[in-house]
């Protein structure tokens, strides 16, 4: 029997969380919510997972633009905009604590999916 995640953390994960590493560094930011944070501070501090300078920018950049982060200076924060981000970064801790390799999975289908979906689209355009 597949374990499944909750399709209100599917949704979120298909709208704000592009990749596993981005995952990581949005777990980190709401574990360090009272605290703000350069893209090089985060790569320090989330050792030993690993994640580059560039990927940390690539990951601010999505997560302020969705409301996730606000940003000043160079820095970032967390500060969920709505309720129901709220609640979908929440999920998202849950499962990466207890069932990480359904969420790995998931996060690579999805990505997938749109990958899959792009390809199609670039299809039908060359007909």
């Amino acid at each position: 029997m597949a374990i499944r995640l909750p399709r209100s953390l599917i949704q979120f994960i298909h709208e704000c969380v592009p990749t596993y590493q981005a995952a990581q560094v949005l777990l980190f930011f709401a574990a360090h919510s009272d605290c703000d944070f350069s893209a090089e501070d985060v790569v320090v501090a989330i050792r030993p997972a690993v994640v580059t300078v560039r990927v940390v920018k690539e990951c601010t950049s999505l997560f302020v633009d969705k409301g996730l982060l606000r940003q000043a200076h160079g820095r970032y924060r967390y500060s969920p905009s709505i309720e129901d981000l709220e609640r979908g970064i929440g999920e998202l801790a849950l499962a990466y604590n207890e069932k990480p390799v359904t969420l790995i999975r998931a996060i690579y289908r999805i990505a997938d999916s749109k990958f899959q979906a792009f390809g199609d689209s670039l299809k039908l355009r060359e007909h």
